[in-house]
């Protein structure tokens, strides 16, 4: 099974700085949306455990953001 939606962003060829950013940019905006599911919907299987894992994550991610959104500017 191939996860990857029809719509798919093209990743970049180049390894140079932009790519990395563009990348760390599609899988932010992924992980934001899943996080959202997961804080609605809330599936019977998504433990406490899980849900703090998503936070700390979701926090790391905001922080990484607004890093290099201070960069870009």
């Amino acid at each position: 099974m191939d996860p990857r939606p029809s719509d798919e962003k093209a990743l970049p060829q180049s390894e140079g700085e932009e790519s990395l950013d563009l990348q760390f940019k599609i899988v932010a905006e992924a992980f934001m949306g899943l996080f959202e599911l997961l804080e609605d919907y809330a599936p019977v299987w998504f433990t406490e455990r899980h849900h703090n894992g998503a936070l700390a994550a979701h926090r790391i991610l905001q922080k990484s953001c607004a890093s290099r959104r201070s960069r870009n500017v």
